[in-house]
């Protein structure tokens, strides 16, 4: 009997022992939510923030100390893209599960695909929620003063 293909995305290609194309495209587009500056690494205040956009609090301070002595930071300390994809290659090849559950949290589907942007902690998303208000707004005041003129 041959080897029954699975039809379960993988993060990792066997062949290689590294991440799928796309695992690493998305893991790519999360961590560029959270580089706020563009510089390609996370600043400690950026790193908070993707620990909350991840598990709902910043990493404690032993858990910044072990990321910066085990993975690529540039001359600040600050976690790079190469260290972020290191740090979630560790994750991965032991905690697949826990990849998974980051990955989904920011809006992506099991193949990898991104479904919605689910990062409301980044100040794009908050202007544009104020923005979304400010035009609800404008449309609700002139029916309440055609309403107005009706009466």
């Amino acid at each position: 009997m041959g080897k029954k293909k699975s039809n379960v995305f993988k993060l990792m290609d066997e062949e290689d022992d590294y991440f799928s194309t796309k695992a690493e495209e998305a893991l790519k587009e999360i961590f560029s939510r959270y580089d706020k500056d563009g510089d390609q690494c996370l600043s400690d205040k950026e790193l908070d923030d993707f620990a909350i956009g991840c598990n709902g609090k910043p990493f404690d301070k032993v858990s910044i100390s072990e990321i910066k002595d085990c993975f690529d930071c540039n001359e600040k300390q600050w976690l790079t893209i190469k260290g972020f994809i290191e740090m979630y290659y560790m994750q991965t090849i032991s905690e697949p599960a826990e990849t998974w559950k980051d990955i989904e949290k920011h809006g992506y589907d099991r193949q990898c695909n991104l479904i919605k942007n689910n990062n409301n902690n980044t100040e794009e998303n908050k202007k544009d929620e104020e923005n979304k208000k400010d035009e609800e707004k404008e449309k609700e005041e002139p029916k309440i003063e055609e309403e107005k003129k009706t009466e």
